[in-house]
C-alpha cells in the first residue's frame, strides 16, 4: 500500500520521512514531468545492459522509455480523469498515455533526469571527484562537482578512474595478469554503494577523493539502523533506496546478491591490496577507504594460481590467509571476530581450509588448539613472491635475485581440493 505521496506505507504513515528509514526516492517529485527525463539516459541504460550481458536484465533493453521506467517502478501514471478506483492504465507500455499524467518518482529523476531538472528538483544531489597527488606523471588538481543523473555519473567517474589507474603485470607460466594500482571492480562497487545508499534528504555531496596511496569514497548518510562498522560484511543486504539498488543491479553495475561490501573486500585482497577501511563511518557519513599503492604481486599471483586450476579462494579464505601472513597462529575466536561470525561458523570455515590443504591445526586435541598456514600455502606464497621478483629483475635488465624460482609454484604439488576431514573436526 502507498500513501498519498507514493511512499510505502499505510494509514498513519508520517508525511515527512524519518531520515534513512523510508525510501524517499520512491516518492513523487512535485513539479516534475516526463519532459524532465532525458531520452539519452534511457539509451545509456540500454547500452550498459548490453555491455553487461548475462549480468544484467536483458528484458529491459527492448522496452520503450515509458515501459522501461514503469518496469523499474520509477514513474507511475495518474488515474484517468473520471476514474474512481485509482487504477493505472493496463499494459506495461501504457501506449497512448498522456505525458501530463506521468508522475515522476525521485528515483526516476535521479536515474534519467536532465541536469537542469536535477538542480531544480533534487538540490541535495551532487557528486564530486577530487585528485590530490601526482600519479605517474599525470596532471592532477582535479576538483569537479557534478549534478548529473546517476548512470552518467558512474560512467564519467569510471572513465576518470581508468585514466588515473596504472597497471602492473603478473605472469603465471603463459598467462599474464594485469594488476592495477586500484581494483576497478572494488571502486565501482564503492561508488555505486555511495550513490545508491546515500540519504537524499541530507545536504552534501558524494565524494571521491583520489591520492597516490588511497581512494576515499564517502556519502553524507549514516549507516542503516542496526548496522555497525564491525557487522558490515556479515549483515544482510539492507538498501536505503531499494528502487535505485534494483535499477543498478538490473543494469549489471553491482552484484545481484546485494553483497557489494564483500565484493569490495574480495577484490582488494585478490589484487594484493590491504582490505578496505570503514572506520571513519559514523552517524552522519559512510566512508570507505580503498588502500592502494604498490600491490603485493606475489600474493596476487598466488590467488591467480588457484583461479587457473578452478579453485578460486573465497573471501573468508582470503581474509584468513592474509591475516596469517602477519600473525602466523590464530585461535578460533580470533577468526570469528575477524569474520564477524560465530565461533561455530569460523570453525567450519577453518576446517574447509584444512580439507583444501590451505591451513593446518596445531594442538588439535587440546584447549590450546590454533590454526596456521599449511606447508603448501607457505611454500606457494614464497615461490610466487620469488617468481615476481625474478620477473621484475629481468624486466629491469638486472640479474635475478639468488634463489628466486623462475617457474613459481608447481601445480603438481598443489593439494587436493577435498581431503578427508581430520578427526579433530568431530570434536569441534
Amino acid at each position: 500500500m502507498r500513501n498519498a505521496d507514493g511512499a510505502p506505507g499505510g494509514q498513519g504513515t508520517p508525511a515527512c520521512p524519518v531520515t534513512g528509514a523510508v525510501d524517499v526516492t520512491g516518492r513523487v517529485v512535485p513539479g516534475a514531468s516526463w519532459a524532465d527525463l532525458d531520452p539519452v539516459e534511457f539509451d545509456r541504460l540500454r547500452r550498459l545492459i548490453g555491455a553487461a550481458r548475462e549480468k544484467a536484465d536483458q528484458r529491459l533493453a527492448v522496452l520503450d522509455d515509458l515501459a522501461l521506467a514503469r518496469e523499474l517502478g520509477v514513474v507511475r501514471l495518474a488515474a484517468p480523469e473520471g476514474a474512481t478506483d485509482g487504477s493505472e492504465p493496463n499494459g506495461p507500455s501504457a501506449e497512448g498515455a498522456d505525458p501530463a499524467r506521468v508522475e515522476i518518482l525521485l528515483a526516476g529523476l535521479l536515474l534519467f533526469g536532465r541536469p537542469e531538472a536535477l538542480r531544480r528538483l533534487a538540490p541535495t544531489h551532487e557528486a564530486a571527484i577530487q585528485v590530490f597527488d601526482r600519479i605517474d606523471g599525470l596532471a592532477t588538481g582535479t576538483n569537479v562537482f557534478l549534478r548529473w543523473p546517476l548512470l552518467r555519473l558512474v560512467e564519467e567517474f569510471l572513465a576518470r578512474f581508468r585514466e588515473l589507474n596504472p597497471n602492473r603485470e603478473v605472469r603465471f607460466d603463459l598467462v599474464r595478469m594485469r594488476v592495477p594500482v586500484y581494483s576497478e571492480a572494488a571502486f565501482r562497487e564503492a561508488l555505486a554503494n555511495a550513490l545508491i545508499h546515500r540519504d537524499y534528504t541530507a545536504p552534501g555531496a558524494v565524494h571521491v577523493q583520489w591520492s597516490e596511496d588511497q581512494i576515499i569514497v564517502s556519502n553524507p548518510s549514516g549507516l542503516p539502523a542496526g548496522i555497525t562498522v564491525d557487522t558490515l560484511l556479515s549483515a544482510p543486504p539492507s538498501p536505503r533506496n531499494p528502487l535505485l539498488a534494483d535499477a543498478f543491479r538490473r543494469a549489471g553495475l553491482v552484484a545481484r546478491t546485494g553483497r557489494g561490501i564483500g565484493q569490495i573486500w574480495r577484490e582488494q585482497l585478490r589484487h594484493g591490496h590491504a582490505p578496505p577501511d570503514h572506520g571513519r563511518s559514523g552517524d552522519h557519513a559512510v566512508v570507505v577507504v580503498l588502500p592502494g599503492g604498490r600491490p603485493d604481486l606475489g600474493f596476487a599471483r598466488f590467488v591467480l594460481m588457484h583461479e587457473l586450476v578452478g579453485r578460486p579462494l573465497s573471501l573468508p579464505e582470503l581474509q584468513i590467509i592474509n591475516r596469517m601472513r602477519r600473525q602466523p597462529r590464530l585461535r578460533t575466536e580470533e577468526v570469528a571476530q575477524m569474520l564477524a561470525v560465530s565461533k561455530t561458523e569460523a570453525r567450519r570455515a577453518l576446517f574447509r581450509m584444512v580439507r583444501a590443504g590451505l591451513v593446518e591445526i596445531e594442538n588439535a586435541a587440546t584447549p590450546r588448539r590454533s590454526w596456521t598456514l599449511s606447508d603448501y600455502t607457505q611454500r606457494a606464497l614464497r615461490d610466487s613472491a620469488a617468481a615476481v621478483a625474478t620477473g621484475e629483475a629481468v624486466a629491469a635488465g638486472a640479474e635475478a635475485p639468488a634463489g628466486a624460482a623462475a617457474g613459481g609454484p608447481d601445480l603438481a604439488k598443489a593439494p587436493p581440493t577435498d581431503k578427508a576431514a581430520p578427526p579433530a573436526e568431530a570434536a569441534g
